[in-house]
């Protein structure tokens, strides 16, 4: 035997008495005291962390920038409605331990707004929690949530100079197809996309067709579907009517849409249509049912109970 092998051997033989030496317990204090490490693709963290997966929250809010922002009250509602939102969120920090956290919460467009200010406000309504987080984040976290929507709202009809053909707009089923594994899904947590929209959806630049599957419906659309009778539901089987499937297997992702409003006077069953549209959609992208809630744009002290009774469940 060599000189270079003995040395090998010696260094094998070492290593192999040292990790026998060493204190199971001692090993679990450093693996719990690590910190969240994730590997890129994978989402890998902590066994504590998986285990407590269901009470961290990763809450992310889609918001519909097209011309309903142009409507006072559609405005109002969805600062009011991204106000609860924050309250259930830091509700829900204040009743984990500490060491515990392992919380976010997030806004998002889809496509990203050219204007600089109103990408600053999404990056500062960016906010996660750990367990190195001051706790004066919690109220920090309430008052941005209150405050800085406003502002972007404001911004965002800068951007449109009065012409609601140049608002920012809103592409909802590009954002399931191309980022919302990305964007809202992670192994780590219990994941929830909030959609703030009047139910509407359309994009310039996504405008698909395919049978009687779309990637939009608008007020026009609804009304040449002639679904005006109390068949309704059995017209759009026949037909085969609804939203092109942008994505499968989401069986990880909770889903709440909130603020659909009806803008076609002449049907009765407008708003009906519109949430069977949003829930068949939902199906069959592999999101269970029980996993899904559709809401009509109601008063802000109503719809507080509705998120916090989906946050809290």
């Amino acid at each position: 035997m060599n000189f270079k092998s003995s040395i090998y051997l010696l260094a094998i033989f070492t290593l192999a008495l040292s990790s026998c030496g060493e204190d199971p317990k001692e090993e679990k204090i450093i693996a719990e005291s690590t910190p969240n490490l994730r590997t890129e693709g994978t989402m890998e963290c902590p066994a504590y962390i998986i285990k407590n997966k269901q009470n961290n929250l990763n809450i992310s809010i889609l918001l519909d920038l097209s011309d309903r922002i142009e409507q006072p009250k559609s405005i109002e509602k969805d600062v009011a409605y991204l106000g609860s939102l924050s309250k259930a969120f830091t509700n829900h920090i204040k009743t984990k331990k500490l060491v515990l956290l392992e919380d976010r919460i997030q806004l998002f467009f889809n496509p990203e707004p050219s204007s600089s200010a109103i990408n600053e406000i999404a990056e500062n309504l960016k906010i996660s929690f750990t367990k190195n987080t001051p706790k004066e984040l919690i109220e920090e976290t309430k008052t941005l949530y209150q405050n800085e929507p406003l502002k972007l709202y404001e911004f965002a009809k800068t951007d449109a100079n009065g012409n609601k053909e140049n608002y920012p707009g809103s592409d909802i089923w590009r954002f399931f197809k191309d980022n919302v594994r990305d964007y809202s899904i992670d192994n780590c947590h219990r994941n929830i996309l909030v959609i703030l929209t009047d139910g509407y959806m359309y994009y310039d630049k996504t405008e698909m067709k395919e049978g009687g599957r779309t990637s939009y419906l608008t007020p026009n659309y609804l009304s040449k579907l002639n679904l005006k009778k109390s068949n309704w539901k059995e017209e759009m089987q026949k037909q085969d009517l609804g939203f092109i499937p942008a994505a499968k297997d989401l069986q990880d992702l909770e889903v709440l849409v909130i603020g659909i409003n009806s803008l076609n006077d002449n049907n009765p069953y407008a708003l009906d249509i519109i949430q069977e549209y949003w829930s068949q959609w939902f199906r069959e992208m592999g999101i269970p049912e029980g996993n899904y809630k559709i809401k009509n744009a109601v008063i802000p002290s109503n719809m507080e109970g509705v998120i916090l009774d989906f946050i809290n469940k």
